[in-house]
């Protein structure tokens, strides 16, 4: 069960860090147009200034790549 936990762990990590991504690099260059079920979900971002919005995004970034450092430290 504790690889089972690591690796849905793992997947779930990557995905938030890769969306986090896209979103940044679409909130500045403007690749794409959202669909409606995202712009529902992000709407609540759209107002907010990019750079704002970038430290978000950055700062979720962050966090996940902390935990994922932490899922992978020998444990003593």
């Amino acid at each position: 069960m504790k690889i089972f936990n690591r690796v849905v762990v793992i997947i779930v990590l990557f995905k938030i860090i890769l969306f986090s991504i896209i979103a940044v690099v679409n909130k500045i260059a403007n690749l794409f147009t959202w669909t409606d079920v995202l712009n529902k979900v992000i709407g609540s971002i759209g107002g907010l200034n990019i750079c704002i919005t970038g430290a978000i995004l950055l700062l979720v970034v962050a966090g996940c790549i902390v935990l994922l450092v932490f899922e992978f430290r020998k444990k003593e």
